[in-house]
């Protein structure tokens, strides 16, 4: 027995790793930007700079921390590997960490983006897949950011601390929009970015140097898709109320006017949502309950009435189910798609029932479905004053 534990043991000693590779013969990877330009795959790759890396902020007017390519092919696979003709080194893409995929063809359809990368064993599924709105992917991978180093980190922390804060953007991984993607019984939505000013002047290190940069790279709404094809966006508010049904939503901000020109913001911490069918029906019940707190108010109320609370809880209660309602009118009667997953949960709840209006439920059943909105709001906090700070005009 020792001696088979001691041949094993060799064996493990000099054998090492199989795909084992030197980082200096390697590109790493952090972000793909695919488009489509005629007929072929057109790829943005960002990869980093390493001789650029020890440093902590971007140099102005030297290079930047990452260096990008860009390669085409009929397939996402023939694009990539056309990489050597201007590198030297190999794409590692084990450490992906944003894919961004142009307006263009993501209305065109992302079926094949999902296949490459599922069935490619080096590809990072944790990574982040967005929408570039009304731009192309390599324009949102060449803008360079002041802040961190490497542009498609910026990205994804932004979207991190937005899901966290905001609720807007959804921080959802690669293999999860695919896994919603394989379920027939609900359609998905990603987050998306936008590129704003000039595309020349954001890639040059040079407007680093300036307060306000020429081209920055902001999020937006939510991206819809029917299948695997996009079809359209939702505002920010429509955003938030979309992640909030899907429970996505940690802590947000709601605007509640109590004047002309005059707002209560609220901050809506850790909501619970609880989505439920009726037995046999086509009916859905929708609930909210949340707690929350008053960080800005522009009207002089009397925050020690027990009526002004209640007031302001009822126009918050008022103002989410109004949020809510706009969304489901959007994704269902105009897009004619079902990003909340109603079909999956009559499935779950009732498999017999679900067999009888699955083939009908996105020509007619989805905008027949009835669906109960209610929202119960409770007011913790007030922030560290009662009383309100009047202004001179009062």
């Amino acid at each position: 027995m020792k001696n088979k534990i001691l041949v094993l043991l060799v064996i493990f000693l000099f054998t090492g790793c199989y795909n084992y590779r030197e980082i200096n013969s390697l590109s790493i990877t952090t972000a793909i930007g695919i488009d489509k330009k005629d007929d072929n795959y057109l790829l943005t790759i960002q990869v980093v700079n390493t001789q650029k890396v020890g440093s902590d902020t971007n140099s102005t007017g030297e290079q930047s921390k990452f260096i990008t390519y860009e390669t085409k092919g009929e397939t996402i696979q023939e694009a990539l590997r056309k990489i050597v003709l201007e590198s030297p080194r190999r794409l590692y893409i084990n450490h992906l960490q944003l894919i961004v995929i142009g307006e263009d063809l993501a209305k065109e359809g992302i079926s094949q983006i999902f296949d490459f990368f599922m069935r490619n064993p080096e590809a990072r599924k944790q990574s982040q897949i967005i929408v570039a709105k009304e731009s192309k992917a390599e324009d949102v991978l060449k803008i360079l950011t002041p802040l961190e180093t490497i542009s498609s980190k910026n990205i994804v922390d932004s979207i991190s601390s937005d899901s966290k804060y905001l609720g807007v953007s959804e921080n959802n991984t690669f293999e999860y929009q695919v896994k919603t993607y394989l379920n027939d019984r609900q359609d998905i939505v990603m987050s998306t970015v936008k590129v704003v000013g000039s595309v020349d002047k954001g890639e040059n290190t040079e407007s680093l140097k300036d307060v306000s940069s020429d081209a920055k790279v902001v999020l937006q709404g939510l991206a819809v898709f029917k299948k695997d094809k996009l079809v359209g966006y939702l505002t920010e508010d429509e955003s938030m109320s979309a992640n909030l049904v899907n429970k996505k939503v940690k802590d947000t901000l709601v605007n509640i006017e109590c004047g002309k020109n005059k707002y209560i913001t609220i901050e809506l911490m850790k909501p619970k949502v609880d989505i439920s069918p009726i037995q046999d029906k086509l009916q859905m019940k929708i609930k909210v309950n949340g707690n929350g707190n008053i960080k800005e108010i522009d009207c002089d109320y009397d925050l020690n009435d027990i009526k002004v609370i209640q007031e302001i809880e009822k126009k918050t209660e008022e103002k989410i189910k109004q949020n809510i309602n706009s969304v489901l009118n959007k994704t269902i009667n105009e897009y004619k798609t079902d990003i909340f997953g109603f079909a999956d949960t009559i499935y779950k709840s009732n498999p017999k029932y679900y067999k009888t209006i699955k083939d009908e439920w996105y020509s007619k059943n989805l905008e027949n479905l009835q669906i109960d909105t209610k929202v119960d709001f409770t007011l913790k906090g007030k922030g560290n004053i009662i009383t309100v700070i009047p202004d001179e005009e009062n």
